[in-house]
């Protein structure tokens, strides 16, 4: 792992365990280490506000400026995902103040620790394909996670056609359809019945929300493949929603198709795959 000199911290979530994250970090530098951390300007006012003794270390600087060698998330799935969006060419360094948390790396208990390891080169990079979506062969957004495709009224299922290779393989009314990579196989795509998928691996799973078909299950397919989605719907117009943060809507009908983007996310990890897995799912027992 090359040296790292600049440091970027980003976190929406402004809480008292927050500083003592921060803390935590600096506890870890001897006095004359030269590592210098920026932070987005809503945490660097709330850092000074709590805590303004320790503010010579920090300046301020909005995500999408920040000239640093790593960016540490605090927060949940969704902090990162919003980093990764904005800043794909930088890796992140992950410390899980959300709920399950599954894409995080550290527990907060874990940060002094963790974050010595990651000084001294014990982390990994870890590199990630995303996943697009195109209409007409024109690129409307490409996902880290998941692409959900559903009808702008959630109650009007969208009638759906699912096209692999050129071959129809599934078709249902339904409510909903998620288009997930590998790693976004622990999101949205997991709560709708999904398959977890190693994250190392390179394919997307087909998942479907609430298909009126009950034959129909959750469909893992190479990355390679030629994927295609036909939506129709009577009234509504159909909606987009990439990871969570990205909306567009179309009006039907509309087809939809799949590949893996050139684009990618890093990640610096210390634990694998199965290890993240059993630690989210199983946290009791973690340590053995």
């Amino acid at each position: 792992m090359a040296k790292t000199t600049n440091i970027g911290i980003f976190s929406q979530v402004l809480f008292q365990e927050t500083i003592e994250i921060i803390c935590d970090l600096l506890s870890v530098l001897d006095k004359n280490s030269q590592i210098s951390f920026i932070l987005n300007p809503e945490l660097y006012k709330f850092v000074e506000r709590a805590l303004p003794s320790i503010m010579d270390r920090f300046n301020e600087e909005e995500l999408e400026k920040m000239k640093v060698d790593c960016i540490i998330s605090i927060g949940g799935d969704g902090t990162i995902l919003r980093i990764a969006r904005t800043r794909p060419e930088i890796p992140i360094l992950s410390i899980n103040k959300g709920r399950k948390g599954f894409m995080t790396e550290i527990e907060p208990y874990e940060v002094k620790t963790k974050f010595k390891e990651f000084l001294e080169g014990q982390f990994k990079l870890k590199e990630h394909k995303c996943v697009e979506t195109l209409i007409n062969n024109e690129i409307i957004g490409s996902a880290i996670n998941e692409i959900v495709i559903t009808s702008v009224d959630l109650l009007k299922p969208i009638d759906f056609r699912v096209l692999v290779d050129g071959i129809i393989t599934s078709v249902s009314l339904a409510d909903g359809i998620i288009v997930s990579t590998a790693i976004g196989s622990t999101g949205h795509s997991l709560s709708s019945g999904g398959a977890v998928v190693d994250a190392d691996l390179r394919n997307f799973q087909i998942s479907w929300i609430n298909p009126i078909n009950l034959a129909i299950r959750p469909l893992v397919l190479g990355s390679n493949r030629e994927i295609k989605i036909r939506c129709a719907t009577r009234i509504n117009d159909i909606k987009v929603v990439i990871d969570g943060q990205l909306s567009i809507e179309f009006p039907p009908p509309i087809e939809l198709a799949f590949r893996e983007s050139r684009k990618t996310v890093k990640f610096y990890r210390t634990r694998s795959f199965m290890e993240r897995l059993r630690h989210h799912i199983h946290p009791e027992i973690r340590d053995q």
